[in-house]
């Protein structure tokens, strides 16, 4: 998955599903890292801190992403 991919899924939970999804991943990482699944963990929370940037308005999850 692409990080504008991603960032499209992030919004898209986020819009259908507001505030709880960023619980439910919470929740996720925590269960899977008491499992020892740490790389699917990893991807939660790179999906949790699109969510959190989402929601502090800090990126347009439909623009043009850069990483650096």
């Amino acid at each position: 998955m692409s990080a504008e991919e991603a960032c499209r899924l992030a919004a898209e939970l986020n819009a259908e599903f507001g505030d709880v999804v960023a619980l439910v991943a919470k929740r996720t990482i925590a269960s899977l890292e008491a499992d020892g699944c740490e790389e699917r963990a990893s991807i939660w929370r790179a999906l949790l801190a699109i969510l959190d940037d989402i929601a502090a308005h800090r990126i347009d999850p439909y623009a043009k992403i850069a990483i650096h």
